[in-house]
């Protein structure tokens, strides 16, 4: 009878191990932007963005027992941050894109990603997630250059590790709100009319 109980005890512990390990997540970004303000008319845009961060991972997922699987962005984050510049300038009345040859009345904007992390802990029978998204906006227009700097957070709690779906929710929030912020920033408005 102890023989029986030792093996399914070993049956039950193989079961809950293998029911709790953890996959990779490859989170799919299309943050929308919020444009709260329009540019003035006849501005041609030029954008640029560039990735800094020191890895492609941006986070690890954990279970209660220590398992780990990595989190990365399912696609190139330079493409996604142009993509959604894109969209929101449109919003704010803009219409004409690329270099502008010299032209006075141009405007070049840089996005530059610094930070995207995604941190997981437990407290107590909850687990704790924490994201956080660093970003630059550089402006450069006349000779003049303006950089704005912005960052959010977002935060989430389970019993359990955020499935694909969620995670991805929250990142969309996340950068978001973080894009958001920085194209509806007032100095930048200032800062164009300043030039015209």
């Amino acid at each position: 009878m102890p023989r029986c109980k030792q093996l399914f005890f070993c049956l039950l512990v193989i079961l809950v191990t293998g029911c709790t390990s953890l996959s990779p997540q490859q989170i799919e970004l299309q943050p929308q932007i919020d444009a709260q303000q329009r540019l003035p008319g006849g501005i041609q845009v030029e954008l640029d963005a560039k990735d800094l961060r020191k890895s492609p991972i941006i986070g690890h997922r954990i279970s209660r027992f220590e398992q780990n699987a990595f989190i990365t962005l399912a696609r190139d984050a330079r493409y996604t941050l142009l993509n959604s510049a894109q969209q929101g300038l449109r919003q704010m009345g803009v219409y004409r894109f690329g270099a502008g040859t010299g032209q006075r009345d141009t405007l070049k904007l840089t996005l530059l990603l610094d930070d995207l992390t995604y941190k997981a802990s437990h407290q107590g029978t909850q687990q704790q997630v924490r994201l956080r998204m660093k970003l630059r906006l550089v402006a450069q227009m006349n000779g003049r250059t303006f950089t704005g700097k912005y960052q959010s957070e977002q935060r989430y709690q389970s019993p359990l590790a955020p499935s694909e779906a969620k995670n991805q929710t929250l990142f969309n929030l996340l950068a978001s709100d973080t894009l958001s912020r920085a194209f509806n920033d007032p100095r930048l408005l200032n800062f164009i009319n300043q030039q015209r």
